[in-house]
């Protein structure tokens, strides 16, 4: 009699659901039946969700060695490329190193190094010389950061590892799951299907963000909508909302009502005191500011509605989708704000120290035998760079270049691209109470802040971020429009207290009409 395929569990949890918490907590329930010759691997999608996942266990329990917290990339290099690239029938070095860039960065590079007749002339010529490059970097086990999940995916499709990998795995949680594409949801089914590993995943439909090139051409088949209608998941609904007043929920409850298992998806607002819906705050209303072109004014009209509810500074967040609206609202507060963007308390040294050998062209074993030295004098100038990066020596290649033969004394070799800003990491006081965070939707994503003010660029983005109507909002559009209804849904949802919407552009009295119909107030 075959044996049942072992069910994975989804978490359904909306914008201030306690995810975390949750994830945290059914972690520490686990952890004592985790056996010692088995892992424990928790998935996040950012440096600092981990480490928030890192610190909140740390309070609680010694973290043992065999649970594994880390991004998807991580995860994967550490599982499966690591120990089974070189085996799954690719021509990958036994060494590997991870550059912090993709392919078309390495591309470019090639390209201008070359004389303008000798460039790609079509699309074509393009392709077989990408294809001869990533020949080359993985011959001498360099992989680029877009090659993680391929390589991965190949690599489980053999059974045996497969199976090798399953065994080791006792338990697999999946934080953000609506982020996960097609290929990291083949990774998590194929380990799942072995029926050794309990696999546990978290996310909201609602918050999925891709970019307009995501093969996912329609809503209904991203990863956590599919698992969530077979036959391989239980589903579990948390309609808790532990962030934001009633207004704003029963505000955001018009963006999703999504069903699951007949049981349709509404938030309720939570006192995180005590626990009661009942003992949640009202709050204040949902307001339009009405003022147009200017985003100064806009944003002095914002601060003052905060000073009149005592809400500092430091407690607000301005919100944009376009870079040039965010440009200018960073121009307008005199460039004294906090981006989230860069925030992280992961040391980015590995990814250095791998980008330091990719400029060198050597791998570890060649570097120590080169300059008659040890790992420890590559971790030593990795750390000088990391402090060249913060202090600001290196800003850019050309910089990063001179520290390298100017100041380490190491020989270098062009090529090979180098990604400053893929190495940086902020590691400033983020409570500064003088400076208000600003940043684009993408990188608010499981952010919050007491005020909001969410600024769309002209009224035909405003118009896509209100809409309630599911068949257009589930729409994926072939070009930048992509998901703009879900960004709108990830803006608001970051406000606890006050939500504020604006627009760049005039707005007809339709739209005015429109925002009325959603409870926005003028």
């Amino acid at each position: 009699m075959a044996k049942a395929k072992a069910l994975g569990e989804i978490i359904i949890a909306g914008p201030g659901a306690g995810k975390t918490y949750n994830m945290v907590e059914t972690i520490l329930r686990a952890l004592p039946d985790l056996l010692p010759c088995r892992y424990m691997a928790v998935i996040t999608y950012t440096n600092s969700a981990t480490s928030n996942i890192q610190k909140r266990l740390a309070k609680k329990i010694t973290i043992p060695e065999n649970l594994f917290i880390g991004t998807i990339h991580s995860f994967l290099n550490k599982f499966v490329i690591i120990p089974f690239s070189s085996l799954a029938g690719m021509d990958i070095g036994k060494e590997k190193l991870f550059m912090q860039c993709g392919i078309d960065d390495v591309f470019d590079k090639v390209e201008k190094m070359k004389v303008k007749e000798d460039r790609s002339k079509t699309p074509e010529d393009a392709a077989i010389i990408r294809a001869k490059i990533t020949k080359k970097l993985n011959k001498l086990g360099y992989i680029t950061f877009d090659q993680t999940l391929s390589i991965a995916k190949n690599c489980l499709l053999n059974k045996d590892i497969c199976r090798i990998i399953s065994n080791r795995l006792q338990f697999l949680f999946v934080d953000e799951f609506q982020d996960s594409g097609n290929d990291v949801f083949s990774i998590i089914e194929n380990i799942r299907k072995q029926n050794k590993t309990r696999v546990y995943c978290v996310g909201d439909p609602e918050q999925y963000i891709q970019s307009f090139d995501s093969p996912i051409r329609l809503f209904k088949n991203i990863p956590i909508l599919k698992a969530a209608e077979s036959n391989g998941y239980k589903v579990l609904i948390n309609n808790s909302n532990y962030r934001s007043t009633k207004k704003i929920v029963a505000f955001l409850n018009q963006f999703n009502g999504r069903y699951f298992n007949s049981i349709k998806f509404q938030q309720t607002a939570i006192s995180k005191e005590t626990n009661l819906a009942d003992d949640a705050e009202l709050g204040e209303d949902i307001l339009f500011i009405k003022k147009t072109g200017d985003v100064k004014s806009i944003k002095e009209d914002f601060y003052t509605r905060c000073e009149g509810i005592n809400i500092p500074i430091s407690k607000r967040c301005i919100i944009a989708k376009k870079n040039d609206v965010f440009k200018r609202i960073v121009a307008s507060v005199n460039n004294q704000y906090m981006n989230p963007k860069k925030a992280t308390n992961v040391l980015p040294l590995k990814a250095i120290q791998d980008t330091l050998l990719s400029t060198m062209q050597m791998n570890q074993t060649q570097f120590c035998d080169h300059y008659q030295t040890n790992i420890y004098t590559l971790r030593k100038h990795a750390v000088s760079i990391f402090k060249a990066i913060h202090n600001g020596e290196i800003t850019d290649e050309d910089s990063y270049g001179n520290f390298i033969t100017g100041k380490l004394n190491l020989q270098m070799k062009v090529g090979l691209p180098v990604k400053i800003e893929n190495l940086r990491a902020d590691f400033s006081n983020n409570n500064d109470s003088t400076v208000v965070t600003i940043a684009n939707i993408h990188t608010i994503k499981g952010l919050e802040a007491e005020a909001v003010l969410a600024i769309a660029k002209t009224e035909e983005e405003l118009l896509l971020w209100i809409e309630t109507d599911h068949s257009i909002r589930e729409t994926k559009r072939d070009n930048e429009k992509t998901d703009y209804p879900r960004l709108g849904y990830v803006a608001f949802s970051r406000a606890e207290r006050f939500l504020c919407i604006a627009c760049l552009e005039s707005v007809t009295n339709e739209t005015l009409r429109k925002l009325k119909v959603v409870g926005v107030t003028f």
